[in-house]
């Protein structure tokens, strides 16, 4: 099974290792950084819809 996906779409493991960075920078700086912080939530949902697509695609593919 080969990954399909245009070069700005990370790969899996580094979407999930790019939401743990930004969960971390969020915990770290809380409201101090309110804009950082609201910038790096919606990076993360992106990241999240990009994951649950490929989630899905591969359940189709085994299904």
């Amino acid at each position: 099974m080969t990954e399909t996906r245009s070069p700005e779409t990370p790969s899996f493991l580094t979407a999930v290792r790019r939401i743990e960075a930004l969960t971390q920078e969020i915990q770290r700086d809380g409201l101090a950084a309110f804009e950082k912080a609201e910038a790096a939530y919606v990076e993360v949902q992106e990241l999240r819809a990009v994951l649950n697509a490929r989630i899905a695609e591969l359940r189709r593919r085994t299904a």
